[in-house]
């Protein structure tokens, strides 16, 4: 029976793997080889790829969306480039898009010159204006907006924006200028309105940074009970029994796979995580050994933020974690008894 539930779990591992190995194959070509002109993705003349890796060169995060307004979250920086009149002035991303700028968001415009007219944010604009300030650079010119809590930016020139263009004129300066502007790192340039579209943000997106990371410690918690087998980590092959193991010995199991992929900061995120969690209380009492304790946390707290590949500070921030729980535990068996 066990061999054949393992048989059933390797499977399902294997399926995964490849699923997953399609997924990914699958959004790398998804617009291959049909980009349209004017987005991020066209290395071409009429393309703007150039603009895209030269936000990334100037140290901004540049990204793509490819979805609706009513998922651009907030506090990011959206950019619609020659935007599709059609999917721009459409009545719900209208009132998305508007509702999205009042809650004090940035968007920075480049439209096309024959169809500015016809955009319906400048109606917008004109009824709601708070201010506006203009800024020439060199024959661009860029022209803010306040608009409720939020902020219009369009730039004009926008065929000096194309790849053929972009290192003889000025648009380059002028676009890197406005990003400085907003103090915005995340930069999304909207694809969504150059018809490359997907209806909703898949799961993998929507669980964000945190659901991902916890996803990713499951499978390798699955890939480690497949390879080790049904019994629990450790157990003695001749026994035939079940017994109790220490409280720990996940976190532990976790700690070593971690420590073999020299994931240091997880080892100790593990080890930090179960102790904040179980002495929390404990902490908030006044005392040396609290103190020590706070203090250790501390270090811990660096190691972790900081990355640190430091394998003798990992061994002693554990060690010295483990002499205060130990300590911990010597004082509470003192008091029960």
């Amino acid at each position: 029976m066990a061999k054949r539930m393992k048989s059933i779990v390797r499977f399902i591992l294997t399926a995964f793997v490849i699923f997953s190995a399609a997924l990914v194959l699958y959004s790398v070509t998804l617009y291959r080889g049909n980009y349209p002109d004017y987005s991020t993705y066209n290395a071409g003349e009429y393309g703007i790829k150039a603009i895209y890796l030269l936000t990334k060169e100037m140290g901004y995060s540049p990204k793509r969306f490819h979805y609706p307004a009513k998922f651009i979250s907030n506090e990011t920086l959206i950019v619609a480039y020659r935007p599709d009149i059609l999917i721009f002035n459409k009545d719900e991303e209208q009132l998305n898009m508007k509702q999205w700028l009042l809650k004090g968001n940035t968007l920075i415009l480049v439209p096309e010159r024959e169809t500015v007219e016809a955009l319906w944010i400048f109606d917008m604009i004109s009824e709601m204006k708070k201010w506006h300030e203009v800024i020439n650079v060199g024959n661009i010119t860029v022209t803010w907006y306040g608009v409720g809590e939020g902020r219009v930016c369009v730039i004009d020139q926008e065929d000096y924006f194309l790849n053929v263009n972009l290192r003889d004129s000025d648009a380059g300066i002028a676009f890197i200028g406005a990003l400085e502007q907003t103090g915005i790192r995340d930069v999304y340039f909207n694809e969504y309105y150059h018809n490359i579209q997907k209806p909703a943000p898949g799961v993998w997106e929507l669980i964000g940074t945190t659901g991902q990371l916890v996803v990713i410690q499951l499978v390798l918690s699955l890939i480690l009970v497949a390879v080790k087998g049904w019994k629990p980590f450790g157990r003695d092959n001749r026994e035939n029994y079940w017994s109790k193991r220490p409280e720990n010995e996940v976190l532990i199991a976790l700690s070593n796979l971690y420590a073999r992929m020299r994931s240091y900061p997880l080892v100790l995120a593990n080890y930090y995580g179960y102790f904040r969690h179980k002495y929390g209380r404990f902490l908030t009492v006044t005392g040396p050994l609290q103190y020590r304790a706070v203090q250790t946390l501390s270090a811990c707290e660096r190691y972790i933020e900081g990355g640190s590949r430091n394998r003798k500070l990992l061994i002693n921030l554990m060690r010295d974690l483990y002499k205060i729980e130990e300590e911990i535990r010597k004082g509470m068996k003192k008091i029960w008894n």
